[in-house]
């Protein structure tokens, strides 16, 4: 097994700083300040302000409370919408003008991936009357074309060229892959897993539960064995499109959002930490550089938009939401 690099760092209690803060010569700390920070340009792509798509000069209402998208395919927007509970589910196609198609309904909204090059989504579903499923609908050909049922509830990690990437936390934890066209379901290690590429041959997975001592690791998909690096106080939050650029946040991050987000190369090399005096919220990428994150302060929250030290605001200045 080739390990590249494992390294550590102090965790703290979540809700403050969890970080140590960067000795001399180590890559910069920079401290988010809403309402200090210049104004940008808008977020660019398709993606959701409160319950509109917008996408350049497109924007559109969505008629329900709530609504995550998945992507664009062919001029219309795939997204998955719910009520105020995210309940009665639904998996939409949405024009550019507002008109709705439903193709699925009662899947689980947080467990689904476009594929838009392969005109394909993956998704779940299943309760306690259903068996846990993972299914795609073919929106091409517009219809469910693949199905399989799983005796766990699988968290769906990649979809690309029909293979899914999934991990299972019962009956035995592992990560899996299922071919939707040959049905074929193969082992890729007894781990839980929390991030795959197909595309870049990645996937993030716990040594063991990280509540128990599990460190996060990232390593090769084709080959779980070979490390790019080990974390034991941080988890992989979000990855570049490219895969070379990791975004993570403190292990053990859990309720309102964490006061801390790195920025790390593939092979673990800290780039910059960011921290704020409040929480974060949503991470994501915006190119294989610029990351975007909902800052929110102790009044003032915004979306941010940072390469590296050079951070501007990408939306204007808002209330920060009360909890």
């Amino acid at each position: 097994m080739r390990r590249v690099l494992t390294f550590t760092t102090t965790l703290m209690t979540v809700g403050v700083s969890l970080l140590a803060a960067a000795p001399s010569g180590a890559a910069e700390t920079i401290p988010i300040k809403p309402g200090a920070l210049s104004r940008g340009p808008d977020v660019r792509g398709p993606h959701v302000e409160g319950t509109v798509i917008v996408d350049g000069d497109v924007s559109v209402k969505v008629k329900r409370p709530n609504v995550l998208l998945y992507g664009k395919w062919q001029g219309s927007y795939i997204a998955a919408t719910g009520n105020s509970q995210w309940g009665n589910v639904k998996l939409v196609k949405i024009a550019a003008t507002g008109a709705v198609k439903v193709l699925r309904e009662f899947i689980d909204p947080f467990n689904a991936v476009l594929d838009a090059e392969s005109d394909q989504v993956a998704y779940s579903y299943g309760d306690s009357t259903q068996k846990p499923t993972l299914a795609v609908y073919d929106l091409g050909l517009d219809d469910e074309v693949s199905v399989h049922a799983f005796a766990g509830l699988p968290r769906l990690l990649a979809f690309d060229d029909g293979l899914t990437v999934a991990s299972l936390g019962s009956p035995k934890v592992k990560t899996l892959t299922w071919n939707t066209v040959s049905n074929d379901v193969t082992k890729v290690n007894a781990k839980l897993g929390n991030y795959a590429s197909v595309a870049h041959d990645l996937l993030g997975y716990f040594s063991k539960d990280p509540q128990f001592g599990g460190c996060q690791v990232l390593a090769h998909l084709s080959d779980p064995g070979d490390v790019l690096f080990t974390n034991c106080d941080e988890r992989i939050d979000a990855v570049s499109p490219d895969g070379k650029r990791v975004a993570t946040i403190p292990l053990l991050s859990d309720g309102i959002g964490p006061a801390d987000i790195l920025v790390r190369k593939a092979n673990g090399t800290l780039l910059v930490h960011y921290t704020i005096d409040n929480y974060f919220g949503r991470v994501w990428w915006e190119s294989n550089t610029k990351l975007l994150f909902d800052a929110n302060g102790r009044t003032k929250a915004a979306t941010v938009r940072c390469q590296v030290a050079d951070c501007n605001r990408a939306s204007d200045l808002r209330p920060t939401p009360e909890l």
